[in-house]
């Protein structure tokens, strides 16, 4: 299960490094099939708390934005 947690994670860090700023939406539409929103909703949780990503409420969705200050 682990390694499942550490993929989804390792998927959604590298769609924003590309993108910088996307939506929940966003990566759940480009990462279908391979994430869940319950595996999303675990991710985010878990990157945010070890302040890797930002989310922030933009109107009825989630922002998540790459947060390069942990990476200098």
């Amino acid at each position: 299960m682990a390694m499942r947690h550490r993929e989804t994670e390792q998927t959604i860090l590298k769609m924003l490094q590309q993108h910088r700023v996307m939506t929940m939406d966003d990566i759940l539409a480009i990462g279908k099939p391979a994430i869940t929103w319950s595996e999303l909703f675990s991710a985010v949780d878990r990157l945010s708390r070890k302040r890797l990503i930002a989310l922030s409420r933009i109107g009825s969705t989630y922002q998540l934005t790459f947060d390069i200050r942990e990476r200098s």
